[in-house]
């Protein structure tokens, strides 16, 4: 493996690993007995809605400035959280950097596809990527659950040391080769003959007026509002499962159990994005027996945990690849595609506190299985 690769995909390991090594250990991080679900649900939402909020202005960012650039903000902003998130116990600090540790990933992500895809062995090297992005997350949860005997943010203090050499990687010359032009195309491409237009044409404000403006058009006008939808339920559902399990399943499941568990499901997810990558079946087919294998997962989550997860990764992976190819056949541009990816973390970020609002009413396992039932509404919706 050349250096280029290795400062991207140790980055890519690190980022997703620190993400995730909150998951097992949200009910201390929320404050133990005395923490509330509520607390919970905020400290895991906080990430996603930090990136939800983040991917566009800061993909248009590195158009403007250079991928490089907003790959090393994005990291040194991941490694900040981590080392605020590790020795800090305030469950309002945890919640504020698990936010900016959002936007970091925000920031990370359209830089680092956008360098992937200029690479000569783009299709390779993005095979190679999501890999390590789903090997990152199931690494995460895993040693989080593994290590909490030997400090329960021992995990977390780890991938945040990855996290600081990834940083070091970015800051030398290593880093220097992931994007030797310094820009990114869009920002070379706008060239004007007047100085007081050009600045103008640097403004964010204008180009983000514009996609708001285009993105409406596009949900409301095309079948992407559909696909949209079905992608902020089935992470929305799933997401609330992650989000509780932990305090669900204190009184059956140790941590190292439970890490493992969840691990299971990034590892099925990836299993299954290949199958269904290859499969000769119709994307529509293929989002369908994602979402009942989900919805079998999250009814089976009260019951038999390994099992539930294996199957909710394995639903998961298989209708993101349906999902996807939906969207290419209304548009396969990165607009589109960005915009169908605000859907996920929309879902991450609002499943599980909308769903905090009811468990006190409901309890976990209706919780759970009333998200179930809701998934499975999916079927109601007709895609062309």
């Amino acid at each position: 493996m050349n250096l280029k690769k290795l400062t991207l995909y140790s980055s890519v390991f690190a980022l997703q690993g620190l993400s995730n090594a909150v998951i097992p250990i949200l009910p201390e991080l929320a404050g133990g007995d005395s923490g509330s679900v509520a607390v919970s649900s905020l400290i895991f939402s906080g990430y996603f809605m930090g990136a939800f909020l983040s991917l566009v202005p800061l993909g248009i960012l590195a158009d403007r400035i250079g991928n490089l650039k907003v790959i090393r903000f994005g990291m040194l902003l991941t490694a900040l959280s981590g080392f605020v998130i590790t020795f800090s116990d305030i469950p309002l600090i945890l919640g504020i950097f698990r936010f900016l540790e959002g936007v970091g990933c925000g920031a990370f992500f359209p830089a680092a596809f956008s360098i992937l895809a200029e690479w000569e062995d783009s299709q390779q090297s993005l095979g190679e990527f999501n890999f390590l992005l789903n090997a990152g997350l199931a690494a995460g949860v895993f040693f989080s659950g593994v290590l909490a005997g030997f400090g329960i943010k021992t995990a977390i203090a780890s991938f945040t040391f990855l996290s600081g050499l990834s940083c070091i990687l970015l800051l030398s010359k290593a880093g220097d080769l992931l994007s030797p032009n310094g820009y990114g195309k869009e920002f070379t491409r706008s060239e004007s003959k007047s100085p007081v237009k050009s600045q103008q044409d640097t403004s964010l404000l204008p180009e983000l007026k514009s996609y708001l403006v285009k993105s409406r058009k596009t949900m409301f006008q095309t079948e992407l509002g559909k696909i949209w939808g079905i992608s902020v339920l089935l992470y929305g559902t799933t997401g609330l499962l992650n989000a509780n399990y932990a305090d669900y399943s204190a009184s059956f499941l140790t941590k190292p159990e439970l890490g493992l568990a969840i691990s299971v499901s990034y590892l099925a997810a990836m299993l299954s994005s290949l199958i269904a990558g290859r499969a000769d079946f119709n994307y529509k087919n293929i989002v369908r027996t994602g979402i009942i294998l989900a919805a079998a997962g999250i009814f089976l989550s009260v019951k038999l945990p390994l099992l539930a997860f294996f199957l909710i990764g394995a639903g998961g992976g298989a209708a993101v690849v349906g999902l996807i190819t939906a969207v290419s056949r209304i548009n396969s541009s990165g607009f589109a595609m960005g915009l169908f990816n605000t859907g996920i973390y929309a879902g991450l970020g609002l499943g599980p506190v909308l769903g905090s609002f009811f468990l006190g009413t409901l309890g976990y396992e209706t919780l759970f299985l009333g998200s179930a039932i809701t998934l499975l509404s999916v079927f109601f919706v007709k895609l062309e």
